[in-house]
């Protein structure tokens, strides 16, 4: 169809010591376009770092499309243009401090994170895993500009999720929780419209 991207679906099996195999899909697509092939419910957590410059009324759709996929939702998003409100919980990652952009504003070195609703909550571990403000470092921000820390998606997944429950995130960049879901023995769906982040262990063409 005329304007729709060009969709190519790659589906990868990892095998875990336990030897259960888990599932990770990988969609080289438009999030607007694909989300409509999720069902209600085939999720346990979605996990997304959102473009920073979307409008209202774009929030708004795909908030309706997360909430009805997974019954947990959490959102990267910065404090200038956050998600919607309100949210169920509010968590905060500071960024190492840098001094990019600062000859016409304050840097900015907080992004905030929200979480709507809940489905698995594991309080087993640590109380340093549960603190609303984090700290993680980025391992490589030459995968993607925009990666977020391995450590702090591992603790968000560890925290809302169980082995063998899948993770959806629908706007992948790098890919980052889908390498965190393959390391936990978690599923993942992947969506991302950038060919050049494409997965080259996930995506069959």
């Amino acid at each position: 169809m005329d304007g729709i991207p060009r969709i190519v679906v790659g589906t990868h099996y990892a095998s875990m010591k336990d030897e259960k195999m888990t599932e990770h899909r990988w969609i080289c697509g438009d999030t607007f376009d694909s989300i409509y092939g999720y069902a209600d419910h085939s999720a346990q957590l979605i996990l997304t770092d959102v473009p920073y410059d979307l409008k209202q009324e774009q929030k708004e759709f795909l908030h309706s499309k997360f909430t009805r996929i997974a019954p947990c939702v959490i959102i990267f998003s910065p404090p200038e243009n956050q998600w919607l409100h309100p949210a169920d919980q509010y968590l905060f990652w500071v960024k190492p401090i840098s001094t990019k952009n600062t000859s016409k504003s304050y840097s900015r070195f907080v992004e905030m994170i929200f979480i709507y609703g809940r489905s698995t909550w594991n309080w087993d571990r640590h109380w340093s895993q549960y603190t609303n403000v984090f700290t993680d470092l980025v391992d490589d921000a030459a995968h993607h500009t925009y990666r977020k820390p391995p450590s702090l998606i591992e603790r968000l997944i560890r925290n809302h999720t169980n082995p063998g429950d899948t993770v959806f995130d629908p706007f992948a960049g790098s890919g980052v929780v889908a390498d965190v879901c393959m390391k936990l023995g978690r599923n993942s769906y992947s969506i991302e419209r950038d060919s050049k982040y494409q997965r080259p262990s996930l995506i069959q063409v």
